[in-house]
């Protein structure tokens, strides 16, 4: 527990800078719905999505239609969540990839070993701060983004199914989430310095976005849909069909592996002290 209320400090100040600015743009997004509704803005964008190809608003995640449609509160909402979502991915990732690495690239491993732990109760003290700390980043944000959509929506628009539409998207995000963080612990024993982290996420998570595209954009490259949690973490998608039981056990396992293999690397790590 040392560990994890030492780790927990560290990230305060990231967590508050992360949040203010994803609450920011929540709001200034959810503040242009009500515009959609405009009689000439609605002919524009029926007019414009329309003279659009299947594939094309399948590669981007666009609706004319249903719940996912741009006139639908839920709809419009998953739309620019999907980029929320990415960086929402990059900020676990990096939660990840710094944890395991910071101190010795800080040249504070020798205050953290000075601790009465284990390397084991260290991996274990900072995998539970950063839970912790994304679990409070993705409720306060889940709290955030209903508030704005029920604040701006329209008469036609039902506060039930907003409030169920979001709650869907975030709970089955989270587990990709968890994915990411943990996969980010697995990289924080491989790294040799935290600098490496930002280009080592942003590389990873945006890969695995250029996968689910390339996926939608080519028949015969649309197996690989299934192997990129960005992909299968598109709102849109969530909204329509969800996450499958095979995907989230799938996303679950993986995690878990990547901490096993967390704990086995920095079992044997040499340390810079």
């Amino acid at each position: 527990m040392i560990t994890a209320k030492i780790e927990g400090k560290s990230l305060i100040k990231s967590l508050f800078i992360w949040l203010a600015i994803f609450i920011v743009v929540v709001f200034g997004f959810s503040a242009v719905y009500p515009q959609m509704h405009d009689s000439a803005m609605k002919n524009i964008m029926d007019a414009s999505l329309k003279g659009l190809s299947p594939a094309l608003l399948k590669t981007f995640n666009l609706s004319v239609s249903g719940q996912t449609s741009f006139l639908v509160s839920t709809g419009f909402f998953a739309y620019y969540f999907q980029y929320m979502f990415l960086a929402a991915s990059i900020y676990a990732m990096m939660l990840g990839s710094q944890a395991l690495i910071k101190e010795e690239t800080d040249g504070t491993i020798e205050f953290l070993y000075a601790q009465p732990v284990t390397r084991m109760g260290i991996v274990s003290g900072k995998l539970i701060a950063n839970i912790g700390i994304l679990a409070i980043f993705w409720l306060l944000s889940f709290a955030a983004s209903t508030g704005a959509t029920l604040l701006f929506k329209q008469s036609s628009d039902s506060a039930g199914e907003i409030i169920s539409g979001i709650g869907k998207i975030y709970w089955q995000e989270a587990v990709i989430l968890f994915f990411f963080l943990a996969l980010g612990f697995l990289f924080s024993t491989l790294l040799t310095s935290s600098k490496q982290s930002t280009g080592i996420s942003l590389g990873i998570v945006f890969g695995f976005y250029l996968i689910g595209i390339f996926s939608d954009l080519n028949t015969s490259f649309s197996w690989a849909k299934n192997i990129s949690p960005i992909h299968l973490g598109i709102p849109s998608n969530i909204l329509e069909q969800g996450l499958s039981i095979g995907n989230i056990m799938s996303l679950v396992i993986c995690a878990l592996v990547f901490l096993a293999g967390s704990y086995m690397f920095y079992q044997r790590k040499d340390l810079k002290v």
